[in-house]
């Protein structure tokens, strides 16, 4: 972590890889799943959060841009995750604004839907902003195994 990172407090609402936790795999899992995906492509990380899953998937896509509500959040990721391929924004993901209709060739969001009181306007959005031919990824968790 840099000396200009933002502090960032786990309150157990957003992963953060810093607190040593059991989720921490299921976190990491996806993004590395969803990595090969990304390989040279136009990536949106919707409710991007703290920001280390937007910095792996930077590694192999051609771009990437995390948004996440949050502007502590998006200080903290801009601070700490620094590559030419990547960029944060603040941002509310039922409406992407700033992002151009039909740019994006893939969009992960990782345990988002379940937050929202409209799940249809956030994929309406990821629907706005996709290529014809571009890729969702999502994932929510399973509620009898977290209630």
């Amino acid at each position: 972590m840099s000396e200009t990172t933002t502090p960032l407090v786990f309150t157990g609402e957003r992963y953060h890889p810093d607190e040593p936790r059991e989720m921490a795999y299921e976190h990491w899992h996806r993004y590395a799943f969803a990595m090969e995906l990304a390989r040279g492509r136009v990536v949106l990380d919707a409710a991007c959060g703290e920001g280390y899953g937007s910095a792996l998937l930077a590694r192999t896509a051609a771009s990437v841009v995390g948004v996440d509500l949050s502007a502590a959040a998006v200080a903290h990721a801009r601070a700490r995750y620094v590559h030419p391929r990547l960029a944060f924004h603040e941002g509310d993901v039922t409406r992407l604004e700033g992002i151009d209709e039909a740019s994006v060739d893939l969009v992960v969001s990782f345990e988002t839907l379940e937050h929202l009181a409209d799940p249809d306007a956030v994929l309406a959005s990821f629907a706005r902003v996709l290529k014809p031919d571009g890729l969702l990824v999502v994932s929510t968790p399973d509620k009898h195994s977290y209630s």
